[in-house]
């Protein structure tokens, strides 16, 4: 009987160490050391106490990972979703923390930071990051270092800062669906106390599906820019700055209508239960036959190479983002170390989209008696977030420390008229605003017990005030003027706190092999579901909080030409924060829903079998379960409280998570050396909301069935031909490699929404392919 594909998944990575071994010819290339800052200080990743992955320049450039998008399951239990309504919205879990809502209002479990700066929200977080030095994927709370929103983990792009040497580099890449890709960077030679690097990256892309009526579907037209400065005042006093810019006008994801039920029940019954309100039960019957006949030809069970939108006005995603940070570091002298950090970002953010799949703007129920068939947005954020952060980095004897203190401010206000003339509520304005302010202390201390045994002790205290208000109403025409209040303003705040303390215990067995214990906590602020339309939204959701142990493992081996590492993990979660959707409307409300156990297991290994070819493979285990979880029955006349987890399913928890990465020498020619890099990832299937096993349970409640919002299984292969050190001329030298993306051109459905009545999908993209030139001196 042939077995399982999970079992042959986690069989994989012993099998290719000893394969690789067993084929013997060893050469001198070994596994290059990676330096990473998870611990606020420069460490060798095989002696840091947690599970982490370190990608570096070098394997960034030929695997061709340019940003947050290129992430999935590139690390164990690391899952990236683009937001179905935008690709410029990230939706990203680590061991099974994850937010899939992209309003401003709420926060991510998983915190996003490019050189040491958080970004605060999921809204306009998937940009451009040029010349990215490597990316660095923390798993587990970081609460203490970290600090608020890490309780998953964080993902980590450090840039690469001014050499002050003469050096640079061009690039230019062409492809499938007139996609372009122009770069450019440049590190200028030190003038005086100054060094200087400048880079830019331009993008555009014909949309990958056509829209008869308006922009193609995920087209791209993207520019980013960035300015690093490196000021060395004295030898003691060094400061770093950064300017980076953003911009995109980019066609949005495609929708199709995937169902013509939702887990209320049919379209054809949906509007039963208003009969009162519009006019009794043969005219909400003739609507729900109407809606469902004219929306029943344009059904789709994969994805479509044409679709139309609805053509009464534009689709986009805009995203205009900058920011400046800046680093003071003073060095006391050679054991201490002060360092200031602050930092400043703007983002304007604009999306339009229409999301029922159909091309429909009304339909007749009886003649004379239209009805809207609308379900269209346009939706505006202008965010603004600072920071200023104290360090004081130290090393005393045995005794290695960090303190510091945090203070984080943001402002942000999202308006957004829409046209849901679907639901019978056309030409509404639901306007909100978020406002944060946090400050924190934290401190971490190392000990070292023995010369192999170190000791950790860390906290972190926090505070912060949440504020902001929510207005809807209604308006003549899509964005028109007001017209009357549907709800009015109403203005809430309220505080919050927490302490993220941290321990663990390292222990060197050998000179290659360390094994370490951690225990963390973790803290996701809490705040307001400011979409409501009913005064619910003045009552606050709570933090969430988790507690995870972790035991790892971290070897060297084979004369460092390989290395192995694991880790198992539990992590509780209280006061969990889940979002669902509102029947018949877009609304997100968020919910405390009760307590849940995530545990698993994490695999890392690399080995270079011969000279000139690397393997590098991963595989994360996720079990996830549900230990309380008060939810509204469902079968239960007046549908109270009761406890509904053994009903149901994690959101977006992939029980299986694996990649694979070859890169081998094919050949060295006199026009350079030709290598071969394959990658392979796989996410398991998964699920859009915290979903009902069975709708017929006694313990059934909320909404969503399983059945209907499960996401298949992902599997995804790139592969790139390069040609590198082509001697050319000049002063440097150029690659060129042909390259595809989704080499099988498997396009699966990756999101959706189930509005009650009515599911829509959304879908991979398809193969692309092209070629790559590159410059470097």
């Amino acid at each position: 009987m042939r077995k399982p594909k999970q079992q042959h998944i986690v069989r994989t990575l012993p099998l290719l160490l000893a394969a690789a071994y067993a084929g013997g010819a060893f050469a001198q290339s070994q596994i290059e050391e990676v330096i990473v800052t998870a611990q606020k200080r420069q460490e060798k990743l095989q002696d840091v106490p947690l599970s982490i992955t370190a990608i570096s320049g070098a394997q960034l450039e030929t695997r061709g990972i340019e940003g947050l998008a290129n992430l999935n399951a590139l690390a164990p239990n690391l899952m990236y979703r683009s937001n179905n309504t935008s690709n410029l919205i990230s939706t990203v879990g680590l061991r099974g923390s994850v937010q899939g809502q992209p309003a401003i209002w709420v926060d991510p479990p998983v915190g996003m930071y490019v050189d040491g700066i958080y970004i605060g929200k999921t809204q306009g977080a998937v940009f451009d990051v040029v010349e990215v030095e490597r990316i660095e994927v923390l798993r587990g709370p970081q609460g203490t270092l970290f600090g608020r929103n890490t309780e998953g983990g964080a993902v980590h792009f450090v840039r690469r800062r001014p050499t002050g040497v003469w050096g640079g580099s061009v690039g230019i890449e062409i492809g499938n669906y007139k996609h372009s890709v122009e770069r450019i960077a440049l590190d200028l030679p030190k003038m005086g106390i100054a060094s200087v690097s400048l880079g830019v990256r331009k993008e555009d892309r014909d949309g990958v599906i056509k829209n008869p009526n308006g922009p193609d579907w995920s087209s791209r037209d993207k520019t980013a820019y960035r300015l690093a400065a490196t000021l060395d005042f004295t030898k003691d006093l060094k400061v770093d700055y950064t300017y980076d810019k953003s911009e995109a006008d980019n066609g949005p994801p495609v929708t199709t209508l995937d169902s013509l039920s939702g887990w209320s029940g049919s379209l054809k019954t949906f509007w039963l239960p208003f009969a009162s309100v519009f006019g009794g039960t043969a005219v909400v019957t003739a609507l729900g036959n109407a809606q469902h006949n004219a929306m029943l030809p344009y059904l789709r069970s994969s994805a479509p190479s044409k679709l139309a939108a609805n053509g009464y006005a534009g689709l986009w995603e805009r995203l205009d983002a900058e920011g400046h940070a800046l680093t003071a570091s003073y060095k006391l002298n050679d054991n201490h170390t002060l360092k200031y950090i602050f930092a400043k970002r703007e983002m304007r953010y604009n999306d339009r989209n229409d999301i029922d799949g159909t091309p429909l703007a009304s339909v007749q129920v009886f003649p004379g008696f239209n009805w809207g068939m609308n379900m269209y947005y346009d939706r505006t954020t202008d965010y603004d977030q600072k920071s200023h952060e104290l360090q004081w980095i130290g090393n005393a004897g045995p005794v290695k420390f960090v303190l510091g203190a945090y203070w984080f401010k943001d402002d942000g206000v999202t308006r957004g008229p829409q046209d849901f003339g679907f639901f019978g509520t056309p030409f509404v304005r639901s306007d909100y605003s978020a406002k944060t302010d946090a400050k924190a202390v934290f401190g971490q201390v190392d000990y070292a017990v023995t010369d192999s045994l170190t000791a950790t002790l860390g906290l972190r205290r926090t505070e912060e005030e949440k504020k902001g208000w929510t207005h809807r109403f209604n308006t003549t025409g899509f964005n028109g003027p007001f017209k009357s209040n549907g709800f009015g303003r109403v203005d809430y705040s309220e505080d919050f706190s927490g302490n993220t303390p941290m321990a663990a215990l390292a222990y060197k067995l050998d000179a290659t092999t360390n094994v370490y214990a951690r225990i963390a906590e973790g803290w996701k602020s809490g705040g307001f579901s400011s979409e409501l339309t009913t005064m619910n939204v003045l009552t606050p959701y709570k933090p969430q909080k988790s507690k995870s142990i972790e035991l790892g493992v971290k070897k060297t081996f084979l004369n460092n030409r390989a290395q192995i590492n694991a880790a198992v993990f539990q992590t509780k979660i209280t006061d969990q924060q889940l979002t669902r959707l509102a029947p018949a409307s877009t609304e997100s409300i968020m919910a405390n829903a009760g307590k849940s156990t995530y545990k698993g297991l994490e695999l890392e290994g690399a080995i270079v079998p011969v000279d000139g070819w690397k393997i590098q493979a991963s595989y994360g285990y996720l079990k996830t379960e549900f230990d309380k979880y008060m939810d509204n029955a469902l079968n239960i006349p007046g549908r109270p409280l009761i406890d509904t987890a053994s009903n149901r399913e994690a959101p977006w928890a992939p029980k299986h998570t694996f990649s694979l990465n070859i890169d081998g020498r094919l050949a060295k020619t006199a026009w350079g050396t030709l290598r071969g890099i394959v990658d392979f990832s796989y996410t398991a299937e998964t699920y859009l909301y915290a979903c009902n096993k069975s709708l017929t349970a006694a313990n059934a409640g909320g909404s969503y069935l399983c059945r209907d919002v499960k996401m298949p299984a992902l599997e995804n292969v790139n592969a790139r031909l390069l040609l590198a050190g082509l001697p050319i001329g000049g002063p440097g030298s150029a690659d060129i490699s042909l390259w595809v993306k989704n080499l099988t051109d498997k396009q699966k459905q990756i999101g959706g929404i189930d509005f009650g009545m009515i599911r829509t999908a959304n879908w991979q993209e398809p193969r692309t392919y092209g070629l790559s030139f590159n410059y470097k001196w």
